[in-house]
This record gives structure tokens, sequence and C-alpha cells, in this order.
């Protein structure tokens, strides 16, 4: 069952990343990985530039110029540029298009005539890269009680629309607006639990680091009063939430839900080549919403996964100021003695200062008297007075034995109750003939292991164990049926036979 699960889970988690695959162009890894991924990206930046610019395709002559003011190099040739060029095309990440008012002839085969755009891939890497390029130069953290004051706000400004109008006069532009709030309660959502589990990243990278004393006492300190705020405003500000979620998702306002999904609908419908709209759902939306701001839901496992992380920063960076402060005191001490003992009249010995200072290394044990002239007897032996020979006892008993009759071994009386047995059910084959074990007389339970026993005598080892009563076995295909007080065995039906004398005498 283990198994089954862990391979399932496998099998889900493949599935997810070949969808996160599809439809990607793979080729944009490559600039991050080609030597001339400067000038890669100096094209697709000017292209970019020229889009906010709301031209989508601008000349060649014209991304040249722009391409060469980016890299700032007058060296840049024609040539080079052309061959990026043509490496970006290979890669599908921008496209081409013939300017046929440029051309001069049908012999006119200048790159002055083409008009190149961005694809959406390598816009969207753009925007990655710009993003974390402003991360790096002015980092800000999105603070979480400020994401769930706009939720709120959010939240009542949607039940103030619906108290506005009925389900009837209900127009384009309230569903237009509810939806574009109910849209944003759910990115507000994502970003807060997006936010705190970067917090809670950067509270165990703060754990796992090493600081000295002064700025160990510095995040002790913003640790403590951040956290105490932040926490207790992030749970004020969820029992204001839960209360607007619940008066959204009241019976009575079902219809005028409905019916801005109906109004939605329609505009969907009539500009879908033009807006691509998603529409969420009211009611598994706002589900969500309330599982996640729930007293034991995502929000609180969250904001109890940041206090633990929190307090195990505290207590890691409490013990190591704490050390710090010890190895510093004593640093300290040590310092002092060292200038005591520099003050002291060049003739001076402090003998009991260095007796008492190397006195740990020296072990003081011994019961007997030495010093520098005397030594101490070495141990003597112990010896053992009182100790009296003890004989190991017995504990099997010795067996009887029976002077009438021979030593018989385990084998051998198992072979002789097998044999009993054989007889007993009539599967002694006739001199020269053959019997099949299917023709014998079972009564018992007790018959069907003693069949399983016959089969791996018979089979296995050649038959070697069968071959010690005189007897032979051979495999059939005929399927048969045995049956003995209400059970029944199938197998595949068996011959007896005597056993050749070559067999007899190798067991011999």
């Amino acid at each position: 069952m283990g198994s089954a699960l862990t391979s399932s889970g496998q099998t889900g988690a493949a599935t997810a990343a070949a969808g996160l695959l599809e439809c990607r162009n793979r080729n944009v890894g490559n600039l991050l990985l080609a030597e001339r991924a400067v000038p890669y990206i100096t094209i697709l930046a000017a292209l970019l530039g020229f889009r906010r610019e709301h031209e989508l395709e601008p000349l060649h002559e014209f991304l040249y110029n722009a391409v060469r003011a980016g890299l700032g190099d007058d060296a840049y040739s024609a040539d080079a540029f052309n061959q990026d060029l043509r490496q970006l095309l290979l890669w599908n990440l921008i496209s081409d298009r013939l300017e046929k008012e440029r051309l001069r002839g049908y012999r006119d085969t200048r790159r002055r005539k083409f008009r190149y755009r961005l694809t959406d891939e390598a816009a969207a890497f753009l925007l990655w890269l710009e993003a974390r390029r402003r991360d790096d130069l002015d980092p800000g953290d999105t603070d979480t009680r400020d994401l769930l004051s706009e939720l709120i706000g959010t939240l009542r400004e949607t039940s103030r629309l619906f108290h506005k109008t009925g389900a009837d006069t209900l127009d384009y532009e309230t569903a237009r607006g509810v939806f574009y709030r109910l849209t944003r309660m759910g990115a507000l959502t994502d970003s807060v639990s997006q936010t705190l589990g970067d917090f809670n990243i950067r509270l165990l990278g703060f754990a796992a680091s090493r600081y000295d004393a002064p700025t160990a006492r510095a995040i002790l300190a913003e640790l403590e009063r951040f956290l105490k705020h932040f926490l207790n405003r992030i749970h004020t500000l969820r029992t204001e939430i839960t209360p607007e979620i619940s008066k959204l998702r009241q019976g009575r306002l079902s219809a005028r839900w409905q019916a801005c999904l109906t109004r939605m609908e329609e505009e969907s419908r009539a500009t879908s080549h033009l807006m691509r709209t998603r529409l969420p759902h009211p009611e598994q939306t706002l589900a969500s919403l309330a599982a996640f701001y729930a007293g034991e839901g995502t929000l609180e496992k969250l904001c109890a996964r940041v206090n633990t992380a929190g307090l195990l920063v505290w207590r890691k960076l409490y013990t190591h100021l704490r050390e710090l402060e010890r190895r510093s005191h004593r640093l300290e001490d040590l310092r002092a003695r060292a200038a005591e003992i520099a003050r002291l009249p060049p003739a001076t010995v402090p003998a009991a200062f260095l007796r008492s200072l190397l006195a740990p290394a020296r072990l003081i044990g011994d019961m007997h008297f030495w010093d520098e002239n005397e030594k101490a007897l070495p141990p003597q032996p112990r010896w053992e007075r009182h100790r009296l020979r003890e004989e190991c006892p017995l504990w099997l008993d010795t067996k009887a034995r029976d002077g009438r009759a021979p030593a018989q071994s385990l084998e051998e009386a198992r072979l002789q109750a097998f044999d009993t047995w054989l007889r007993g059910r009539g599967l002694v084959p006739p001199e020269g003939g053959t019997l099949r074990v299917s023709q014998g007389a079972f009564a018992a339970f007790e018959d069907f292991p003693r069949l399983l026993e016959l089969g791996r005598s018979g089979l296995l080892g050649r038959g070697a164990r069968l071959a010690k009563l005189g007897l032979a076995l051979d495999p059939t295909d005929a399927p048969v049926r045995v049956e003995a007080e209400r059970h029944t065995l199938a197998f595949r039906d068996l011959l007896l036979h005597p056993a050749p004398l070559s067999n007899l005498k190798s067991e011999i």
C-alpha cells in the first residue's frame, strides 16, 4: 500500500512538471548560458523598449541603433548584429516580417527591409530578469498586514456594491467590478501565503548563520519587537476578515452572484478574440478564502510556523550571545592576570599560582604515599582466596537408550512416517506399473500437506528423497481436484512408479 501511494505521488509530481513545461520555449534557458548572452539580452531589451512605446515591430536599422546605444560599443558591427539576430530567430525568441514597402526589386536582399517582433516567452523572461534586478538593487518586502488590510477593504467594498443594486437591475459595470474584486481577493491571499512563507525561510536562515555579539543583540531586539506586533496584528485582522467573508457567502446573495456571473459570461463570449478573461467561480473562491482565514486554517498554520521559527532564532541567538559574552569575560580575566604577573619583580616566581594553574593536568587518585624521593608500591594482582571451582550444570537430561532397536535419525523417522502414509492412502504402485496420485483414498484435510510433501520429495532435487523409498514421480498436464472433509485441492496430476535402479544406487 505504501509503495503504491509513493508511486502515485511520484506520477502526480511528474504530471505536474510536464504541465509546467508544456507550451514553453525551452530555448529561453540558452540566454543565460550562451557566450554572447549580453548582446542577446540587449537586443531583446531593445525590442521590449520599443514594445513599451507601442512600436511592436521596429525596423532593422532602428533596432541596430538602439542595440549599439545599449551596449555602448561603437565596435559592434552590423555583421555581428545580423549573426545575433539569426541565432535569436533560430531559438524562436523573436520573429521577423518582410516590409514590402521598402523593397526595390525582386533581387533586393538587404536586411534593412525586415521588421522584428518580440515573442511572449522572451518578453516574460525579460520581465522576470527586470524584477530580479529590482530586488537586488532595491529590495522591498511586502508587509502581510498591509495585504490583509487591503483585503478587508476589498471585501467591504464588494458588500457595498451588492447592497447598492439588486439582482434584476445589476448591470455589466457592477458585475465587472465585483469580479475584479473577487479576483483581487484571491491574488491578495496568494500574496499573503507567499509573504509569510518567505518570511519563515528568512528566519530559518538567521538560525543557520553565525553573528558577532553586536549583530546578535540587534537581531534579538528587532525580533522581540517585530514578532510581538506582527503576529498580534495579523490575528486581529483575521478576526475582521472572517465575518466579511461570511456575509458574502449568505444565501440571500446567491442570486446576485449568479447574475454577475451571467453578465460576465455574456461579455466574455462577445469579446472572446479581444479579451482573455478568466472568471473565477464565486462559491469555490469564497469557500477557499473561508478555509484559508478560518480559526484553524492555513493563515493560522503559517503564523504558527513563523512563531516557531522566531523562537528558534531567538533561542539560538540568545545562546550564541551568552557564549560570546562568556568567552569575552574569560579573555578579560586572563589578560588581567597576565598583566598582574608582568608587574611582579623579575626574580619572583609565582609558584602557588603555577601549581594551581597546572593542577587539573595531574591526576591525584593514588592511595599510596609517594613523593620525589620515595616511590609508591605498584598495584598487586587480585588474589581470589575463597573462590570455589564449580562444574557447569547440564541442562539437557541424558536420553535413555533402547538396546533392542538401533538409533534412528529424524530424517529416517520422517521417511518411515511418510511411507506409512503412502501405503495407508493406496499410493504404492504395482510392480513395474504406474499409479496416478489423484486415485489415492484421501479422507482428511491433513492429507493435503502430505500431497505437497510428495510433490516436493519427488520433483525437487531430482527426486532423491522419494527414491529412498524406492519410488519416483513424473508430472503430467492433466488438471485434477482432490476433495476431503469439504476441502478441495487442485493440481496437475502426478504419476507414481518404481524408481530406476540407477537412482537407487546413487542414493545408496
